[in-house]
């Protein structure tokens, strides 16, 4: 079967790591990196064969060997290279939350369909093995009918997180909502369902960028199903934790990869039929290798590119996200 011919406009921390898994896959190649810093670019590129380096977006759109583009920049540049590569009948797998605005991910959406093109906004959490053992468990009635979601994400930036553009309202679009906390909501509609009922609070008390550096959320999905959310810049140590509870017992995944507490793992618990004594738990350690996530949403995107259908998530799974982040800034008047 033919390969896919891949381009990566992006050579910062998530463009290093899709030129690395991209040349793994046995359905693609990566033919080119594409990047503003040139060098960043050449540096990546030398490291695969036959794979050319450039910082003109040009040489990608009108090269008509490119299949398909990952899209691997900062917010404010995700939604028009989109549109861009759609108008060049390129498929895209762009970097999540593949906008800053929701509108433009609507506009996305229908210039994919209009083009006949597959469309991906990459919410790599949901394909850590955590979560896919997770959601198996939970589909088989494992834990019965989920009663609530708590999530907690974050970590404490690091020496100079206030000079980079993550908490540059401009070019990331908002704070540690929109670039961490945005996973979260993403796997706890991935369980609850469509979100009925918003409620957020934003607060931006050390880093002091004029946008958050804590926000806690609280989504109601159907049957009255409540997710918490809080995701932080000063969680001191590190952490990641998303808890199901349900009617039978519980999943809780801890860690994600090898980093935020430690090494990844799956505990299980059930519930005490006379809800007395101890629970008992089973620890399944996962998969740690944290770009395999990213090697599972490309055999996904692929996938979907060869059958003529929709991504999971979808893109309309990313708007619907968005949505949500911005009824929170709203009501926070960020």
């Amino acid at each position: 079967m033919k390969k896919i011919h891949f381009a990566l406009i992006g050579a910062g921390k998530m463009g290093t790591r899709w030129a690395l898994v991209l040349p793994k896959s046995i359905n693609a190649t990566l033919d080119v990196i594409v990047s503003m810093h040139l060098d960043r670019a050449k540096g990546l590129a030398s490291q695969i064969p036959q794979c050319k380096a450039t910082n003109n977006i040009g040489d990608v759109l009108n090269n008509k060997g490119i299949d398909a583009i990952v899209i691997a920049t900062p917010h404010s540049s995700l939604s028009l290279i989109t549109r861009m590569a759609f108008k060049a009948g390129k498929h895209v797998l762009c970097e999540k939350p593949g906008a800053i605005h929701s509108h433009d991910i609507k506009k996305n959406i229908a210039l994919a369909k209009k083009m006949g093109l597959t469309y991906m906004i990459g919410y790599n959490h949901r394909f850590h093995d955590g979560f896919i053992k997770a959601r198996s468990l939970y589909q088989k009635g494992t834990i019965g009918k989920i009663i609530f979601i708590r999530a907690r994400y974050g970590f404490c930036g690091r020496p100079g997180y206030d000079k980079e553009w993550r908490l540059d309202r401009s070019i990331n679009g908002g704070g540690h909502l929109i670039d961490q906390g945005v996973h979260m909501i993403d796997l706890a509609m991935s369980f609850i369902g469509k979100i009925q009922k918003v409620q957020g609070f934003t607060s931006d008390t050390f880093w002091k960028k004029g946008t958050e550096d804590n926000a806690f959320v609280l989504l109601q999905g159907k049957n009255k199903v409540i997710a918490s959310i809080h995701t932080s810049l000063t969680q001191w140590k590190a952490l990641h934790n998303f808890e199901i509870y349900g009617t039978k017992g519980y999943l809780s995944i801890e860690g994600l990869g090898m980093k935020y507490g430690g090494e990844e793992k799956l505990i299980i618990g059930k519930r005490a039929k006379d809800f007395t004594g101890e629970v008992k738990e089973k620890v399944i350690a996962c998969n740690s290798v944290a770009d395999d996530s990213l090697a599972l949403e490309l055999k996904e995107f692929i996938s979907a590119i060869r059958q003529e259908r929709s991504t999971t998530p979808s893109p309309n799974d990313a708007y619907e996200t968005l949505k949500i982040v911005e009824k929170i800034y709203s009501d926070n008047k960020l």
